[in-house]
C-alpha cells in the first residue's frame, strides 16, 4: 500500500484529509513541516507528500525548498495546498506537483492524489 504523508496544522482538515485516504492509501500525519523533515530525515519514505503551506515552524514553501534541493526527496510528488492563491506559481515553480486551494472537491483532491500516486509509481519502475 502506498504511503502518504500529510502536513497539516488544522486539526479537522487532517480527519477529512485522513477519511478521503484511508482504505486506499496508509496515511501519515503531522502537524508542522519541521516535525515531517525531521520524521523524513530518520530514513522513513513515503510516495506522496501533502503539504499545507502556511505553517508554523517549517511553512510549506520552505519544506518544498528542502525537499527539491535533496537528493533523496526530490522524487517524492508533492501536492500543496492553500486557502489562497497567491503561492502557487512558486510552488510549482520549486517543484510541486499540484497546488489545490481549498476548500476544494474531495473527488478533486483524489484524483490529484491517484494521479500524483501513479507518476510516481511510473518513475520508480523506470528507475529500477
Amino acid at each position: 500500500m502506498n504511503k502518504v504523508l500529510v502536513i497539516e496544522d488544522d486539526a479537522p482538515l487532517c480527519w477529512l484529509l485522513e477519511r478521503i485516504l484511508r482504505g486506499k492509501y496508509e496515511v501519515i500525519i503531522m502537524n508542522n513541516g519541521l516535525e515531517a523533515w525531521s520524521w523524513l530525515s530518520d530514513g522513513n519514505r513515503v510516495d506522496l507528500i501533502i503539504s499545507d503551506v502556511k505553517m508554523p515552524s517549517l511553512d510549506g514553501i520552505e519544506l518544498l525548498e528542502n525537499l527539491s534541493n535533496s537528493g533523496l526527496f526530490r522524487s517524492i510528488p508533492v501536492i500543496m495546498l492553500s486557502g489562497f492563491e497567491d503561492s502557487k506559481d512558486q510552488c510549482i515553480a520549486l517543484g510541486a506537483f499540484a497546488y489545490l486551494v481549498k476548500p476544494f472537491e474531495p473527488q478533486k483532491f483524489l484524483a490529484e492524489v491517484n494521479r500524483a500516486i501513479a507518476h510516481h509509481n511510473q518513475n520508480v519502475l523506470i528507475s529500477h
